[in-house]
């Protein structure tokens, strides 16, 4: 962050290295130790906010938009755009939700329930292949008796929708704004309720946020934001060590800690509600149980955390850890390569007669995916399981899902930000949505009657106790919960929250 004595160096090269888009009073912003700059690894796909559910990118759009419910620093809800939000009926098929007076977007309009019903029903309508659709498209209507008073009523009951309306990609638009100049102006120049406003883009280069003044919950502290794009983890790195950054994040384990250990710098390594699994497929060999047991009893989870993170990442055995509602104390299915021979022999195979599939990964889209699976794959091998890697883009990875392609396990985060265990679970092994990719006859009528209870602890105990049958059916294989690589200057004041995501609007 600038100083005073920071004026005659950085100031002028900053104007000139930014042109006409940095005005004056952006320098003195700046001057004043009132502006931020974040070395960050991603820019952002599209200023339409639903078209992403990546946990890095929520980092600008929840600069820019609210989102009707909001995630204290833990777990719970905090203050948010909804002042109040309850269920009308005993089977969670219609949430009211009201909202709080004097909200404003960008543009001086007021925040109303017309802009809840455009954003969360007419645009799921008009485009079903959002991944806004993905998650509300079980909303029949939503009715506004009152500018203040929105009603949600869903087609079948979802006891999630309050976690997931404090989630990505739940992100409020302007309808107003956005009919009056169409989709390609509003890509142009956003306009959102949240703390900060756009003042520059330049595409996979940086973008520059004003402070928003109107905002509900106050002015931020920081008057500017700059996410200066840089996608190598080691020319980050040296931005925040040279002192062009302020902040910077999914850095590998030890380049974090050896920046955190430098004087003006902290670093925070957390975990996150986010997890890597395996999600199994109920297709091939893999319909036997013992086969899917024997995969998972071959994983060492922490030999794999202190090889890759350096002990960091958390193992899990269910999609919760520690803290979170979804966790079991003392549940895991143990690493004992001795039982995964036993299962496999019993499914027919062996180390002479090794079972042979496809295993699908990502490579650079969450850290150290290729290098989690190329372990797993050696794990496997010891016991007589014989995968073969193949590597897919991300596009590709949603392409196979949506289209049921996948004929083996399949590594991938999953992030939902609360850490409800109905937005795990309710969404990855629900046969009727896209994120499933197992899908037994089996699992609607254990999981369904729990997508309907509106008794929040009664809802949560039958998710603990699902989730643990899942597990031991071998449907899916939870191995770490995310991990959140930061490193800042002392004075930024960075508080990490537990979903994972960067909240500027909190730095001072």
């Amino acid at each position: 962050m600038f100083n005073r004595r920071d004026f005659l160096t950085k100031i002028p090269a900053a104007l000139l290295a930014g042109g006409a888009t940095m005005h004056l009073r952006d320098a003195l912003a700046a001057m004043e130790g009132r502006s931020a700059t974040v070395a960050f690894p991603l820019d952002v796909a599209s200023w339409d906010p639903v078209v992403s559910a990546n946990p890095t990118i929520s980092a600008i759009y929840k600069c820019v938009f609210d989102q009707p419910l909001e995630l204290a620093p833990g777990l719970g809800f905090a203050g948010s755009v909804v002042a109040e939000h309850k269920w009308l009926s005993k089977d969670c098929t219609v949430l009211e939700l009201t909202l709080r007076d004097g909200v404003r977007f960008h543009n001086g309009d007021r925040l109303t329930s017309d802009d809840i019903r455009f954003t969360f029903y007419d645009r799921v309508k008009n485009d079903k292949a959002s991944l806004l659709a993905g998650v509300w498209n079980k909303i029949e209507r939503i009715d506004t008796p009152s500018p203040l008073k929105a009603v949600m009523h869903f087609s079948q009951p979802m006891a999630t929708a309050p976690a997931m309306l404090a989630d990505i990609p739940a992100y409020i638009l302007p309808r107003a704004y956005y009919e009056k100049v169409g989709k390609e102006g509003f890509m142009q120049k956003p306009v959102g309720s949240g703390p900060f406003k756009l003042l520059d883009y330049q595409r996979e280069q940086r973008i520059v946020l004003a402070a928003h003044e109107g905002y509900w919950k106050g002015a931020p502290k920081l008057k500017q934001v700059v996410f200066q794009i840089t996608k190598d983890p080691t020319a980050r790195a040296a931005a925040l060590q040279s002192g062009s950054a302020d902040i910077t994040m999914n850095l590998p384990v030890r380049e974090a800690e050896r920046l955190g250990s430098l004087p003006d710098m902290e670093r925070h390594i957390d975990p996150t509600t986010g997890v890597i699994l395996l999600q199994m497929v109920n297709k091939g060999i893999f319909t036997d149980r013992n086969l899917r047991l024997a995969a998972h009893h071959a994983l060492d989870k922490p030999s794999l955390s202190r090889a890759l993170f350096n002990g960091h990442a958390t193992p899990i055995w269910l999609p919760a850890g520690p803290g979170m509602p979804g966790y079991v104390e003392g549940f895991q299915i143990p690493y004992d390569p001795a039982k995964a021979r036993t299962l496999l022999a019993q499914a027919g195979y062996s180390e002479s007669k090794p079972a042979r599939f496809r295993f699908y990964t990502t490579k650079g889209v969450f850290a150290s995916d290729f290098d989690i699976a190329r372990a797993i794959v050696q794990m496997w091998k010891r016991v007589g399981i014989e995968a073969e890697l193949q590597v897919l883009e991300g596009p590709m990875m949603y392409e196979y899902q949506n289209n049921g392609k996948f004929d083996g396990p399949v590594l991938k985060p999953f992030n939902p930000a609360g850490g409800d265990p109905g937005t795990y679970s309710g969404y990855m092994l629900d046969p009727k949505v896209s994120f499933s990719i197992w899908k037994s006859d089996d699992i609607p009528p254990r999981l369904y009657p729990l997508m309907a209870e509106p008794d929040q602890e009664k809802r949560l105990a039958g998710f603990r106790s699902f989730d643990q049958w899942q597990v031991e059916q071998g449907y899916s294989i939870p191995l770490f919960l995310g991990l959140s690589t930061v490193v800042s200057r002392k004075a930024l004041r960075f508080q990490p929250y537990r979903s994972g995501v960067l909240m500027p609007y909190s730095w001072a």
